[in-house]
Order: structure tokens, then C-alpha cells, then sequence
């Protein structure tokens, strides 16, 4: 089997392959984590935008040459996970009533940003926050099997960086193979399959016979 060396390149493609698992993890388990709601949560997009102290401003400033409407947007959430650790995720929304936060220039403020204490203290009658409080909650999972699928990552990194050639990486570790970008272990496979047509060559030969005649000459003296 001729080598197939460990490349950076070789590496690069191994860590798109356990990108590409990780995100199929993540929308199998989580099929609604990237969805799009049609509701008009325009209280908790004025609440993220403007801040609860000034979105009664929403009412009170002229909408018609003040305001930019929006009808669609992310509303954000942000918290704090046990052991202190910060996380955000993000919701869009389609179907809102809602106005930008006027501030310098010619676009108005589109940011909308929940503390998660605010949005748990809600009422339940709030349209969105049922769906936010979901994605918060999605959002922990998908964290979890982010971080899962980075230990594997710098693990199986690690792994090949140790090892002189992908062939001994096999070798050591047959199941490595399932982190190999597919071209690569072609290249692999192709080298035994080479091999074997190879043989094929010697199959109809007696290569007993072959061996022995050669074996009687020498002790002959011939050769």
C-alpha cells in the first residue's frame, strides 16, 4: 500500500467532515431551531429596540417621516448559563407592526435585545415569548452538542497529528475512518485496490512450480 501523508489540507477537510456532523446533529434534534415565526411580537421587538423605559415613545413620536416601520426581524435573547457562562440566540419574526428607534444617521435602530430575566418575568399572554423562551432553550442543547463535537474535533486532531501517515492512523485506529473526507480515503482505498488488480497478474501462473525450478538451479549451480 503505497503512503497517503497527513496533510494540513488532509486535517482541514477532516474538521469540515465533523462540521458537517454537527450540524446534522443539530437539525435532527432540533428541527425548529433555525424557524421563521409569522406573529406580531412587536412588544418584544419595541422592548428590545427601544428599552422598556422609552417604548411608550413608539406611540407618542409622529410615525410618518420620524420612524422606519419594520414588518420583520431578529429579536435576541441573552442569559446567563450555570456556572456563569453568557449565551445569546435569536429569533426572526415576520408579520410585525412595529417602528426602528430613530438615532443618527438615515436608518433607525433594528436591534432588538432581551435580557432573559425580562422575558421570564412576562406575562404568558405575550405574543413571542413562548417562542423565544423555546429557541433560549434550544439554544442550550445546541451549545451542548457544539461543545461535544468540539472535543472531537481537537481529539481526532490531535490523533492524526501524531500520527506519521494517515495509513498508520488507520491502522492504530480503524474507526478514524469515519472522519475521513471521502475523496482522501479513496485515495486510500485505491492504493489496495491497485494492488489486488495487480496480483491478478501472477493468479493463472504456478508460481510453486516457479519457485521450486529456480530453487533446484541454484542448487545446481546454473544460477
Amino acid at each position: 500500500m503505497a503512503t497517503v501523508g497527513i496533510t494540513k489540507e488532509l486535517r482541514e477537510r477532516v474538521s469540515t467532515v465533523i462540521s458537517r456532523m454537527e450540524t446534522k446533529e443539530i437539525k435532527s434534534d432540533l428541527p425548529d431551531f433555525d424557524k421563521t415565526y409569522t406573529k406580531d411580537a412587536s412588544y418584544l421587538f419595541h422592548y428590545g429596540c427601544w428599552g422598556k423605559e422609552h417604548m411608550h415613545l413608539v406611540h407618542e413620536i409622529p410615525h410618518e417621516g420620524w420612524m422606519n416601520k419594520v414588518t420583520e426581524a431578529y429579536i435576541t435573547v441573552e442569559g446567563f448559563l450555570e456556572g456563569g457562562a453568557t449565551l445569546s440566540c435569536s429569533t426572526r419574526f415576520h408579520g410585525l407592526n412595529a417602528f426602528a428607534r430613530p438615532r443618527d444617521g438615515y436608518y433607525g435602530k433594528t436591534e432588538s435585545i432581551i435580557k432573559l430575566d425580562q422575558l421570564q418575568a412576562m406575562p404568558d399572554v405575550v405574543v413571542g415569548r413562548a417562542e423565544l423562551l423555546q429557541r433560549w432553550e434550544d439554544a442550550i442543547t445546541a451549545k451542548e452538542i457544539a461543545d461535544r463535537w468540539k472535543k472531537i474535533k481537537t481529539d481526532i486532531d490531535e490523533f492524526l497529528t501524531k500520527c506519521k501517515t494517515l495509513n498508520e492512523a488507520v491502522k492504530l485506529f480503524p474507526n478514524v475512518r469515519l472522519y475521513i473526507n471521502s475523496d482522501d480515503l479513496e485515495r486510500l482505498d485505491r492504493k489496495v485496490e491497485r494492488m489486488t488488480q495487480r496480483k491478478k497478474i501472477v493468479e493463472d501462473m504456478a508460481t510453486d512450480e516457479l519457485t521450486a525450478a529456480a530453487i533446484a538451479s541454484k542448487l545446481m549451480g546454473v544460477i
